[in-house]
């Protein structure tokens, strides 16, 4: 299939009809929730990132909102409330799972400040830089079937979602900066650097404020445990990777993906496997003399 011309109305009109095309009807508590046993419920009490999460998909939902009123072209505008919807259904959503499963976490109050591109844009990079962690966390559930496979397939769509977002956000951003003329390759991966480390620090950040205690959350204890234990850096790119894969591959190919976080993830993959590889501990034998 021929590629539009970055920054056309060809490529507006294709990464905007995609994303409404591919848009999915359906109301949170009308979703195939499965009944989960006690120790399933429990291990979810023990994720540490509900309330973090939450607030990001509620915040997400008004910022997004907000922007779109800004927004005078009518086409990219449409788009654009549509994701806000699906962000804003994102914590109906994940509201809905903690009320059913009676999973008591803290409310975070939402801000009330001025929206503006920036904010949009550092949003959209903080959304590729965390889809990776995101896919290389739900294949890791998946593979070790944490979970019931009901409640996987009811996060799975909602991962596509988030990767469907990013797609649309990256094709948006090329778009303007081709129309602003911005259009120098090493001053646009500058330009994305910067942002990645924006988004970053906006994450952090809000997952600090987000804390039930005053010491950051730990991503590593709790119901993370449970899917990062045994698993080494190098196994987990390698899961991320395909899992990116996977979903890009659901996504019409003539739209841009992200490529910083892929390729960087593909870096470090490359130079933990030329590591030589760790000696085992030698078991103690057991066998008792006769």
């Amino acid at each position: 299939m021929r590629k539009p011309r970055i920054g056309s109305l060809e490529h507006r009109d294709l990464f905007c009809r995609t994303f409404i095309e591919t848009h999915r009807v359906f109301e949170p508590e009308n979703l195939p929730w499965p009944r989960l046993e006690a120790r399933y419920v429990e291990l979810l009490r023990a994720f540490p990132f509900w309330s973090f999460a939450r607030s990001m998909e509620q915040e997400a939902d008004r910022m997004i909102a907000t922007f779109a009123k800004t927004l005078t072209d009518p086409v990219i505008r449409e788009a654009v409330e549509l994701q806000g919807y699906e962000e804003g259904r994102h914590g109906r959503l994940l509201n809905h799972m903690l009320e059913r499963y009676e999973i008591d976490v803290p409310d975070v109050p939402l801000t009330n400040l001025p929206v503006t591109r920036e904010d949009f844009v550092v949003f959209g990079f903080s959304e590729c830089l965390d889809s990776v962690v995101g896919f290389g966390g739900f294949a890791l559930a998946r593979e070790k079937q944490i979970f019931p496979k009901g409640l996987l397939d009811i996060f799975e769509h909602i991962l596509f979602e988030e990767a469907r977002h990013i797609v649309f956000f990256i094709n948006w951003w090329r778009y303007e900066e081709e129309l602003a003329g911005r259009t120098n390759p090493v001053a646009r991966l500058l330009a994305t650097l910067q942002y990645h480390v924006r988004a970053g620090m906006h994450q952090a950040q809000g997952a600090q404020g987000a804390a039930v205690v005053p010491a950051p959350i730990d991503l590593t204890g709790g119901g993370s445990q449970a899917i990062l234990e045994g698993v080494s850096p190098k196994m987990f790119l390698e899961v991320a990777l395909a899992e990116e894969r996977a979903m890009m591959s659901r996504i019409d190919p003539r739209l841009l993906r992200p490529r910083l976080v892929p390729v960087l993830a593909t870096v470090a993959l490359l130079g933990l496997r030329l590591l030589p590889p760790r000696a085992e501990t030698p078991k103690r034998s057991l066998a008792v003399a006769s």
